[in-house]
């Protein structure tokens, strides 16, 4: 690799550019790219194999950026690939040859969250029904956040901080203070530990959206993610130890300019880290479109530090990856300890601290960090644990060329922002790196393929890259997950009895306009779908619904008899056992006719989020949902007239009153 340039300065307020030829004016101009991380060597190589003259300017003494893998193996920043099976990383380092293992879990919980061995107060291990139901706590708190998040999207709400409207779910649970904490934890290890950011600076309605994931499970190298980087950077030009101060943009070309040199080039691709852009640490002239400064200020930058300790041999158990560590007050210690000896065969213990509190690590004192460290460490596997032979940590928000870990999305941002950080300028300027990428950000491969993705561009060539965007979307993957443990949970606390009536009775279920919604689904379906219901009563004269409320569930009507007033387009009607309301609201943004409980009444209630997700799930039964949407629409134009249909429309959309939140 090359080392720094030898441009110098010649008198003037810039130093010689280092494309300009003795005796001439003419230039050598070819492709620079900023920053040696992933993004800018995985570009560099696409371009270099189509032919391009390509420099890599670096600012550190080594290459890698956030990737980097100490000499005892720990890999300080980046650690795993999220998502094993159809990631790109996992070909790349198939195609190379480094050995990799998979880990299980998924992007939430490395190692897998049945698998991991959960400490509790004192020491002691949860029981697996009590870990189970610190999860179902938590789920019930998510859904109730993605409900309320869905809404909001839906229905144009001003964004608020994600922290604010957790701190209402859980004000109205009333949880104890013990299973707060359980939920407490849960929430940091989705939020500090994996999205590394409080949710305080959390976007309310986007802090995930649309993030696609690859398939189930983690997988770590063997040797580290330097191995990847090392293979990446074979050939590649790189000036290290270069900070680049300024990038000047004329109509002919770019100017990259460091403290003692000029690189003068037809393109440039920037990769350096959103936490540095937001700095203001490079200049560029002229100044970012409004569009991108506006949408820098608005993403959030988060932190995720490491503190690993080493010792001189394993005395935990040699097969477990993962400790869960809910030993004491969960906002001020790490949710988890990772064990480098059932992943390297190295006996090192590493603790993930995620947003402010990694942020106030960096400021410890050496004594504080390993105090904290091995009272972790003590807590899990008692006093007389050895000590570590040494302690090492990492300070990525003190960092002048990462400035954090990696991007999330701020209160009043959205991952649309992220697409504009990637936009060119003027043919000339490109940029690249994980906070570029809406299918994905904070991760590897999503800096892998943002480098690929502008070696295309730059080089019009679309075979470099094909965007993930069949992938599964996180939120739906989590979504599906939490429904399923619900239904399990569901199932085995309903008696045998409960379940078939509940059956049976959903089997029957009709709609208002004799459409047969859950007849068609085989006996495993309707047992799911069965378990999930609610069950409410209400005495005669008791309003279930008012005309005009904004529609959120599924009601079926299992005992009783309720009065239906469709406020006029409809005569009155009285249902019984099996008339089932509401079912196909949740494909609009619909609103509720007047139901009175007219005798004593016992229905099962359903939320259209968790009926929504019971479909994403089985899609054959969303398609069949759908198939009887189109029925019962058909149905209402027999009623109406094919002609009439459209007026029909424009006076129920007449009647709405305002948007009100359900």
């Amino acid at each position: 690799m090359a080392q720094p340039g030898d441009g110098r300065f010649n008198g003037n307020s810039e130093p010689t550019s280092a494309g300009q030829r003795a005796g001439g004016g003419a230039k050598a101009l070819g492709i620079v790219v900023v920053g040696a991380g992933i993004a800018g060597l995985a570009a560099a190589q696409a371009l270099r194999k189509l032919g391009h003259t390509v420099t890599i300017v670096e600012a550190r003494d080594r290459i890698g950026g956030r990737i980097w893998t100490d000499a005892d193996g720990v890999d300080l920043g980046a650690h795993w690939i999220h998502g094993t099976e159809g990631n790109p990383l996992t070909e790349l380092v198939e195609r190379l040859e480094i050995p990799f293992s998979y880990v299980g879990g998924d992007s939430s919980y490395t190692g897998g969250f049945d698998s991991l061995t959960l400490f509790g107060p004192d020491g002691i291990v949860t029981t697996p029904t009590a870990k189970s139901r610190t999860l179902a706590l938590a789920d019930q708190v998510l859904h109730e956040l993605e409900q309320r998040a869905e809404i909001a999207r839906r229905r144009g709400h001003p964004d608020m901080s994600l922290a604010s409207v957790l701190d209402e779910i859980l004000a109205a649970g009333e949880h104890s203070a013990q299973d707060e904490q359980a939920i407490r934890y849960h929430l940091n290890v989705i939020l500090r530990e994996d999205v590394a950011e409080d949710p305080a600076r959390l976007s309310f309605k986007y802090w995930e959206d649309g993030y696609r994931v690859y398939g189930y499970g983690d997988s770590i190298l063997h040797g580290g993610y330097h191995a990847v980087i090392a293979s990446l950077a074979e050939g590649a030009t790189v000036e290290l130890g270069t900070p680049v101060r300024r990038i000047a943009l004329s109509d002919s070309h770019v100017r990259v300019i460091t403290d003692d040199k000029v690189h003068e080039a037809d393109k440039v691709l920037i990769t350096v880290p959103l936490g540095v852009l937001k700095s203001g640490d490079v200049l560029f002239d002229p100044p970012l479109p409004d569009r991108k400064q506006q949408a820098l200020t608005r993403l959030g930058f988060g932190t995720l530090n490491k503190i690993a300790l080493h010792y001189d041999e394993r005395f935990w158990p040699a097969e477990q990856y993962v400790f869960g560590y809910l030993c004491r007050e969960t906002a001020s210690y790490p949710t988890v300890v990772i064990s480098m000896w059932k992943s390297h065969g190295r006996p090192i213990l590493v603790l993930l601290l995620g947003a402010s509190l990694g942020r106030d690590m960096e400021s410890w004192p050496d004594a504080q960090v390993h105090d904290y460290a091995t009272t972790v460490v003590n807590d899990i596997f008692g006093a007389n644990t050895p000590a570590p032979k040494h302690i090492s940590r990492t300070a990525w928000n003190s960092d002048p060329y990462a400035r954090g870990a990696y991007a999330c999305i701020g209160v009043d941002a959205s991952p649309r922002d992220l697409d504009i950080l990637a936009e060119p300028i003027a043919d000339r300027l490109y940029f690249a790196g994980e906070a570029t990428n809406s299918y994905h950000w904070g991760c590897v491969h999503s800096a892998y393929e943002s480098g690929l993705r502008e070696a295309a561009r730059m080089a019009n060539d679309s075979s470099l890259y094909s965007p993930p965007a069949t992938e599964t979307a996180r939120r739906q993957r989590r979504d599906i997950d939490r429904m399923k443990r619900f239904a399990r949970m569901r199932i085995s606390h309903l008696s045998h009895a409960q379940i078939r009536e509940r059956m049976s009775c959903l089997a029957d279920g009709i709609d208002p306009f004799g459409v047969r919604l859950f007849a068609p689904l085989v006996d495993t379906d309707l047992e799911t779908l069965a378990s999930m219901f609610d069950e409410i009563t209400y005495e005669p004269g008791d309003s279930i619904c008012k005309e005009d409320d904004p529609a959120h569930g599924v009601y079926v009507i299992a005992e009783g008899e309720v009065e239906i007033d469709f406020g006029g387009v409809y005569e009155r009607a009285i249902m019984s056992r099996g008339a089932v309301l509401g079912s196909h609201d949740l494909f609009f943004d619909a609103r509720t006719a007047t139901v009175t409980a007219h005798t004593p009444v016992r229905l099962y209630y359903l939320d259209h989020y968790r009926y929504k997700t019971f479909l994403y799930a089985f899609p054959d039964v969303m398609m069949m949902m759908l198939t009887d949407f189109v029925t019962r629409w058909e149905q209402l134009e027999d009623v109406l007239g094919a002609a009439t249909l459209a007026g029909a429309r424009r006076i129920i959309q007449s009647r709405r009153a305002p948007v009100a939140e359900s």
